[in-house]
């Protein structure tokens, strides 16, 4: 992406305060000097980044163990980046090959629930992301970034929760053998993979929902689920501080909410990737549901979507497949505005390359973003909530 949000329009527009924050901010994130274009895309901000950390490191040995929140951020950058590009340089080399390979898979290659994900007993929130067998370094990069609660950068006091959470990715099998054992020891080794006895195709993403659905109803009941999918970005820790809002006032009333589609017409066209057949579900318009890049609702939910999966036929699409299961047990979707924001476009501005990076901050859940760009986009975003006077003038 490009031109998202450069140093110098911020500098025009920023408040007095804005700018003494943001001078603060080129201090310790190295971007004094050249003020180029400050983009998800581009990783020139990281390597301005990175160049400052000697500096950190050196502060740190003298100044003892006391370190400002930026001095860790830039010191977790260091490790992030360094070990995504020893991912991307070697594991997701064999991920890209095992990919074009495809082969007459046999019984002892179909995988079904190989590797369970451990659960807390209490959990407040689990993160479901629907992802494919070969997009390894999607998943390195969540990991890295907003998908793990382990991530130094993701505690402290300054996030102010004491809510638990956790992300898994689902996955399905692919033609490809040698990528399927590749997935079998990824999920072996982080322990955040479901794996189910389906292939990974756009057709069977509901497939891909209802194995999460019978996999967190037997080993993971937590008290919020969030589905999403790989290619989004989630601003997990506004996410926890909205569901906690959320809980102390309206907890025991059944959540389902995301960006709420309605009117949205069934495809009969054979040949389309959205096609539902009338034998599958007969009328023209689905019920209203959240759509698919996502959602979250209610734990308590489980049991009854799951006798629901039972009685209501499987479709295709699978956030209207959830949406029919929510409308048989009585649910009805709530509209979040922060939730997938720029999936519909009513201004000028309809290409997510032209926002401005501040427009990054608000938002739970951002369609769109890959690979390095999950770990660029938490980083700033956390930056942003640190000091949210800089975009306090950006329209």
């Amino acid at each position: 992406m490009n031109k998202l949000c450069s140093i110098r329009f911020l500098l025009l527009l920023a408040s007095f305060s804005g700018l003494l924050n943001l001078i603060y901010l080129m201090v310790f994130a190295d971007l004094k000097g050249n003020l180029e274009l400050y983009t998800l895309s581009s990783s020139s901000v990281l390597r301005r980044q990175i160049a400052s950390i000697q500096v950190d490191s050196e502060a740190r040995v003298s100044a003892g163990p006391s370190l400002s929140y930026l001095e860790l951020l830039n010191l977790d950058l260091k490790d992030v980046v360094q070990r995504y590009v020893s991912s991307s340089e070697t594991v997701a080399k064999h991920y890209e090959a095992a990919s074009l390979q495809e082969d007459n898979l046999s019984e002892q290659h179909k995988l079904a629930h190989t590797s369970v994900p451990s659960c807390p007993s209490s959990l407040f929130l689990l993160i479901m992301v629907h992802s494919s067998p070969a997009n390894l370094m999607d998943r390195e990069s969540i990991r890295l970034s907003w998908g793990r609660e382990d991530n130094p950068i993701n505690q402290g006091s300054w996030t102010n929760s004491d809510r638990s959470w956790k992300t898994v990715f689902l996955v399905g099998r692919s033609n490809s053998s040698r990528l399927n054992n590749l997935v079998n020891q990824e999920a072996r080794v982080y322990k955040d993979i479901v794996i189910g006895d389906f292939h990974d195709t756009f057709r069977n993403l509901s497939l891909k929902t209802l194995l999460g659905l019978q996999w967190s109803l037997g080993h993971c009941q937590a008290k919020y689920i969030f589905k999403t999918d790989e290619d989004c970005f989630v601003n997990v820790l506004s996410l926890l501080e909205w569901l906690q809002d959320y809980h102390m006032t309206n907890g025991s009333t059944p959540l389902y909410a995301g960006n709420v589609q309605r009117e949205m017409e069934v495809v009969r066209v054979e040949t389309h990737r959205y096609y539902v057949s009338p034998q599958d579900f007969n009328p023209y318009f689905f019920p209203p549901y959240a759509s698919g890049g996502g959602y979250v609702f209610s734990g308590s939910l489980l049991p009854k979507l799951a006798k629901a999966s039972k009685r209501v036929p499987i479709i295709p699409v699978e956030d209207a497949c959830l949406g029919l299961y929510m409308q048989d047990i009585g649910v009805n979707p709530v509209h979040n505005r922060r939730i997938l924001p720029y999936i519909f476009c009513d201004d000028t501005r309809t290409s997510l390359s032209e926002r401005p990076i501040c427009h990054f901050r608000e938002p739970l859940v951002v369609h769109g973003i890959n690979d390095l760009l999950h770990i660029q986009t938490h980083y700033n975003v956390l930056l942003m909530s640190f000091m949210p006077t800089i975009c306090s003038n950006v329209p």
